[in-house]
């Protein structure tokens, strides 16, 4: 008789117990970033600055000086150094390469892996590089314009704040879309 009682008090305890709410582990989570339709406006605000084009929907521009301007991305937390030179001659050119390809490499140092795409335009004397760092670093993305002659523009991409590559990839593709129409766009002054 304890048995068929024991057996019973199981089965209630089995019963009872049993109910729809399974605790299942918890899923991954991906960040969702609502992007702004980009508008793009003309920038010829400066006579020592290049014409372009820049995306009016996510940017605010400041300009630091007459040679640099940065384009903020302030939803997004990412900033758009761009800074430009007026050659003197080919050792100018030689040397701000130089700087750059020193600034480049501080951040490789960091990066995972990095994606170069070289352009050229040569109706619009327009030829520039633009290397992608992967991988959790502060300047995922650095460029440089230039017509070889008298003009050399340099961009970066900076981030605002600590985050992981993945979690502000997408952030970054929308913002080399707005790079990829400055290099279509530019034209020397």
């Amino acid at each position: 008789m304890n048995l068929t009682k024991f057996i019973n008090s199981l089965s209630l305890i089995i019963i009872l117990s049993c109910n729809d709410s399974a605790i299942l582990p918890k899923q991954n989570a991906f960040l969702r970033i609502e992007f702004e339709e980009p508008n793009y406006k003309i920038y010829n605000q400066s006579d020592a600055f290049p014409d372009f084009y820049y995306n009016s929907n996510s940017v605010t521009l400041n300009s630091t000086n007459k040679n640099s301007l940065l384009l903020n991305y302030n939803e997004l937390g990412i900033n758009l150094d761009l800074k430009f030179n007026k050659l003197n001659d080919g050792l100018d050119l030689i040397n701000i390469e130089n700087d750059f390809k020193m600034l480049l490499e501080t951040h490789t140092k960091r990066s995972n892996g990095v994606l170069m795409r070289e352009y050229e335009n040569i109706d619009k004397l327009v030829f520039g590089k633009l290397y992608e760092l992967q991988g959790d670093v502060a300047s995922p993305v650095q460029f440089f314009l230039t017509d070889s002659l008298s003009n050399f523009m340099q961009g970066s991409v900076n981030i605002n704040s600590k985050s992981k590559y993945d979690s502000i990839y997408p952030a970054i593709q929308y913002v080399k879309k707005d790079i990829s129409v400055i290099f279509e766009s530019i034209y020397w002054n």
